[in-house]
């Protein structure tokens, strides 16, 4: 019996340690395991950063040039603005111009006529009055 107990103890020995063995073995693959995914984590955050970074830098780019391109365009629209305003203005100095004119030439063309009536009617009452008598 003490043969078939020692042998048994020695199988049991060599299981337990063998299930130690097991047992480290399964600590250090889940420990691989966990370590790969952390790093793999870490990777991806790092890359999503990254990427999320690119993003916002190229929509402040972005953002930037729409501005310039809005503050040229108005730039452009108030200058031309200016140059329509000083052309207008300066067509109507001229056009106010011309009207005075108009009005100058008809106050004296209505004299003329006026004066015009004036010494025909004269003569008229004259011619009138010479075929009375």
């Amino acid at each position: 019996m003490g043969t078939t107990m020692n042998a048994n103890g020695d199988a049991g020995a060599a299981g337990v340690e063998s299930a130690a063995r097991m047992l480290a073995l399964a600590q250090e693959l889940h420990d691989e395991h966990v370590t790969e995914g952390q790093n793999a984590r870490e990777r991806l955050i790092s890359e999503g950063q990254a990427k999320y970074d690119e993003f916002v830098s190229a929509g402040k780019a972005k953002r930037d040039a729409l501005i310039a391109e809005g503050e040229a365009l108005v730039a452009e629209a108030q200058q031309t603005r200016a140059e329509v305003l000083q052309r207008l203005g300066s067509e109507r100095g001229v056009l106010q111009k011309e009207i005075a004119e108009l009005r100058a030439f008809e106050h004296d063309h209505r004299a003329l006529l006026r004066s015009y009536f004036e010494g025909e009617l004269i003569k008229l009452e004259q011619t009138g009055s010479d075929e009375t008598v």
